[in-house]
């Protein structure tokens, strides 16, 4: 992915300075002729398949990024209230995916407050977690499934 858009980067300002004009017609013109030619070199093989995970790893963070803050204020909440109730363990959580989906999968794990990924392993991930009774297995199954693993344990 980041190839891909340094590629169109790249090309957008060859284009702008070989040509010198710079009003906005001409911007639209570059960014055009740099998409035909990133299309070009993904329609030949030239970017790697991790180019069309982007999208879905984008997605996940921003559908995501409300229970992750409502989990932050939560935890900062517990924080100032003083409140020890917290039942700190590690868990087990047995992943369907592997390489970059468990990749992904494992991020959005460390971005949830209270989990912390600890170790990976060949059946799953050891998270740390900071309260165990919040441990919610239907909505990890979910989260699994939004970053890109089908129930089947097929990878999409």
């Amino acid at each position: 992915m980041l190839h891909a858009a340094a590629m169109l980067l790249g090309l957008c300002i060859l284009w702008l300075l070989a040509t010198q004009r710079f009003s906005s017609g001409d911007i639209a013109v570059a960014i055009a002729a740099g998409a035909v030619c990133t299309l070009l070199a993904l329609r030949l093989g030239g970017v790697s398949p991790t180019f069309w995970r982007a999208p879905r790893a984008l997605f996940t963070v921003l559908v995501r990024a409300g229970a992750v803050a409502r989990g932050a204020l939560s935890t900062l909440r517990a924080a100032l209230a003083a409140d020890i109730t917290i039942k700190p363990a590690l868990v087990r959580v047995r992943t369907l995916g592997r390489g970059p989906e468990r990749a992904a999968f494992a991020d959005m794990l460390g971005a949830t407050p209270g989990m912390a990924v600890v170790e990976s392993d060949a059946d799953g991930l050891l998270v740390h977690v900071m309260n165990e009774d919040a441990i919610d297995a239907a909505d990890l199954g979910r989260l699994e499934r939004i970053t890109g693993v089908m129930r089947d344990g097929a990878q999409r």
